[in-house]
C-alpha cells in the first residue's frame, strides 16, 4: 500500500544481499545515485576554479589585465575645463621652417580666440632639427623629413605634417614675367652649366620669348634649409649630373657660383633687387615679394608647364599618394614630387612639425597641463588651422594625411598615459 494515503507504514525493505562473484552489484537506490553523480563532478570544478583563480591573481600581478595605454588615459581634459591654466603668450615655443612661417605666424594669432601663443623663430629647418634634438624648444618646424642619424639622436621624436607647399623658381628680368623650366635646366643654371639667359636650351623652352644675354645670377639659401632640401632634391630626380655630383640635401653644394641668402624672405629680397638673378621660395613668397619678381612655370610629367598655385599643390598630394609611414618611423623617402596629374604641379612638398612621444620624458619642466597645451595647439593647427593655408598659398593636408597626424597625436603620452585631445577652445576658422 501507498504511504501517501493512510498512516500504515510501509513493510521494511528487505536486507541487502552479497553479490555473487563475477556478478554485477545490484543498483542503488534513486537517492543514492543522483548523490554518487553529484560527488563524481563537484571534484573535478572546484579544481577548475582553483586553478582560474590561481590564473586570475598571477596575471593582475604580473600587469596582464591592465588597460592599453594607447587606448585610454587616465587624464581627463583639465587645460579647456573651467579654471585650467590655458597657455599665456609665447608659452609654447618653436623653431625652424621659414617656407611655413607665415602659417604658423597665423596660426599664433588666430589659436585661443587671439592670443599669440607660440614663440617662432623662422631660423631654417635645420636649426629647428638641432634647437628639438637639444628639447631647448616644444616643437620644431622642418620642410625636410629627418634622416635615420637625426632620428637617432632624438630618440622619441615624432614627425608630424602640418601642411604642404610648392618651391618655385622666381627670377627678375626687365619686361619679363612668364618663362618656362624644367628641372634639367634648372639644374643646369645652379650648377654653373648655363650661364646666360639666352642659352639654347632655355630659348627652346620659351619659343616667341626674347630672352636676353645678361649673365645669370644665381641666388641659393645659406644654412641648412628645408625648402634647399625639397628644391636640390626635385633637381636631383631630374638631372643625372646633378644627381651623381650633388644630390638632394639641406644645405646648398659648396663651391657653385651665386649669391646665398637667408630664409625665404631673404632670397626672395636678394633675387628682387638683383637684375639677372634667379632664386628658388615658397610660392607664399614669390606671391608677397615685389612685383619685379617673375614665378616660372616648370614642365611636369606629362609635358605641361604649370605655375604652382593651391589647386594644383593639393591634387598633386591626392594624385601622388604614396605609402605613409607611422609618425614614429622614418619620413625621409616619403615624396611629393613629380606627381602623375596632368595639372599637378612638380615641386610639392609636405612640411613637418617635430615633437617627442613621451613628453613627461622629454621635459623634466612639463606639466599635464602644458603637455595639454602642446597637443591641443598641434590638433588644432591640423584640423581647423588648415582653414587658413589656401589664403597663405599652402595646401590643406589631405585626409588620407590627416589620419596618420591624428593616429601620431594619439600617441604621445605624459607620465604613462596618452595625453588627451581636448581642443574646445581654439580659435575658429578665417572669414
Amino acid at each position: 500500500m501507498s504511504s501517501s494515503g493512510t498512516g500504515t507504514s510501509a513493510p521494511p525493505s528487505p536486507p541487502p544481499t552479497e553479490p555473487t562473484p563475477g556478478s554485477s552489484p545490484p543498483p542503488a537506490p534513486e537517492g543514492i545515485q543522483r548523490q554518487k553523480r553529484r560527488g563524481s563532478w563537484v571534484i573535478p570544478v572546484v579544481a577548475v576554479i582553483v586553478i582560474i583563480v590561481v590564473i586570475v591573481a598571477v596575471g593582475f600581478a604580473a600587469g596582464w589585465f591592465k588597460s592599453s595605454t594607447s587606448s585610454s588615459s587616465k587624464y581627463s581634459c583639465t587645460a579647456v575645463t573651467s579654471g585650467a591654466t590655458l597657455p599665456s603668450p609665447g608659452t609654447i615655443k618653436g623653431e625652424g621652417s621659414s617656407l611655413v612661417e607665415p602659417l604658423i605666424d597665423q596660426w599664433e594669432t588666430s589659436y585661443w580666440t587671439g592670443s599669440v601663443v607660440t614663440a617662432y623663430n623662422p631660423a631654417g629647418s635645420s636649426s629647428g632639427i638641432s634647437a628639438i634634438t637639444l628639447k631647448v624648444v616644444d616643437f620644431g618646424a622642418s620642410d625636410a623629413p629627418l634622416t635615420n642619424t637625426q632620428l637617432a639622436a632624438a630618440p622619441g621624436l615624432l614627425e608630424v605634417p602640418e601642411a604642404a607647399g610648392g618651391v618655385v623658381p622666381i627670377y627678375n628680368l626687365a619686361g619679363i614675367t612668364h618663362l618656362h623650366f624644367n628641372g634639367s635646366v634648372l639644374a643646369q643654371i645652379f650648377d654653373g652649366q648655363i650661364t646666360n639667359w639666352n642659352n639654347t636650351a632655355l630659348q627652346s623652352l620659351n619659343p616667341g620669348v626674347t630672352l636676353p644675354s645678361a649673365s645669370i645670377a644665381p641666388v641659393y639659401r645659406t644654412g641648412g634649409s628645408g625648402t634647399t632640401f625639397i628644391f636640390t632634391s626635385f633637381l636631383t630626380l631630374k638631372n643625372s649630373y646633378w644627381a651623381s655630383h650633388y644630390g638632394r640635401n639641406l644645405s646648398w653644394p659648396s663651391g657653385l657660383p651665386g649669391t646665398s641668402a637667408s630664409g625665404n624672405g631673404g632670397e626672395a629680397s636678394t633675387v628682387s633687387t638683383t637684375p639677372d638673378a634667379i632664386g628658388y621660395v615658397d610660392i607664399e613668397y614669390a606671391l608677397t615679394s615685389s612685383a619685379s619678381l617673375g614665378i616660372g612655370a616648370v614642365q611636369n610629367p606629362t609635358g605641361n608647364f604649370i605655375v604652382a598655385n593651391v589647386t594644383n599643390t593639393e591634387s598633386a598630394l591626392v594624385d601622388l599618394h604614396p605609402t605613409l609611414p607611422s609618425g614614429s618611423e622614418s619620413w625621409y623617402n616619403v615624396s611629393f614630387l613629380d606627381a602623375p596629374g596632368a595639372g599637378d604641379y612638380p615641386i610639392t612638398s609636405l612640411t613637418y612639425l617635430l615633437v617627442y612621444q613621451d613628453l613627461s620624458s622629454a621635459y623634466s619642466s612639463y606639466t599635464l597641463n602644458s603637455a595639454e597645451n602642446l597637443v591641443d595647439f598641434i590638433q588644432w593647427a591640423i584640423t581647423t588651422g588648415q582653414s587658413w593655408s589656401p589664403k597663405l598659398s599652402y595646401a590643406p593636408l589631405p585626409g588620407f594625411v590627416l589620419t596618420v597626424d591624428n593616429a601620431t597625436l594619439s600617441s604621445m603620452m605624459f607620465d604613462g598615459s596618452p595625453v588627451p585631445i581636448c581642443v574646445v577652445n581654439g580659435g575658429g576658422a578665417p572669414t
